[in-house]
């Protein structure tokens, strides 16, 4: 689990003065915590966090020493100035579940044996903090043309300690077979509109 430094903030200085420093807003908040606790954080740590975590992604969030071990629950990124604006992270109890999601990650495309069509992107789910995933990876190569995957037939979905929240029923893939035009089709395509060019333009002469 990734680690991110953060110090606890000083509710006096303003958010926006704290951006000009490069730095951002953030929070933890959990069942043992008697109240949430606002955080300052560097804006390039969490980007540089960001490029391969998510929200629902577990990281170790040290505050001025003391580790505490979360799970992003929001992010917020302002597109026009290209920075993060404000995270928040619930603090991981032992014996208690959490709601979150994962992304479904295909793998081995280059293998895949039709075209793929993809569906949801991403499973909901309820668990314990022990059985958290990051991600759901699904190995495409292994699929024959005409399957269909549907969030039940994910791995995620027949375990027992996973409480999935999508619907069982979700598309989440389809295999494809890929479209063969016969030379002798492509052919007579283009013969046929090559046919239409002076049929047309000699309607157009007819009616000047």
């Amino acid at each position: 689990m990734e680690t991110l430094q953060a110090q606890k903030r000083d509710l006096s200085v303003k958010a926006k003065k704290l951006r000009r420093e490069g730095l951002m807003t953030g929070s933890i908040s959990g069942r043992d915590l008697k109240e949430s606790i606002s955080l300052v954080l560097s804006q390039k740590d969490v980007a540089r966090l960001m490029q391969d975590h998510h929200v629902g992604s577990q990281v170790n969030v040290k505050v001025d020493g003391e580790d505490h071990r979360t799970m992003i629950k929001s992010l917020n990124f302002n597109g026009l100035a290209h920075q993060y604006i404000d995270i928040t992270f619930q603090e991981l109890v032992k014996g208690e579940k959490i709601k979150t999601s994962a992304p479904i990650v295909l793998e081995h495309e280059d293998q895949a044996q039709g075209f793929l069509t993809r569906g949801v992107e991403e499973v909901k789910f309820e668990t314990y903090p022990r059985d958290l995933v990051d991600e759901i990876k699904i190995d495409v190569s292994k699929y024959p043309v005409e399957s269909s995957i549907t969030v039940g037939d994910l791995d995620i979905a027949k375990n027992p300690e996973f409480t999935i929240l999508t619907p069982l029923t979700d598309i989440v893939l389809h295999v494809a077979a890929h479209r063969h035009v016969k030379a002798e089709e492509t052919e007579a395509a283009e013969t046929a509109d090559a046919a239409a060019v002076p049929a047309t333009a000699q309607a157009s002469n007819d009616k000047q």
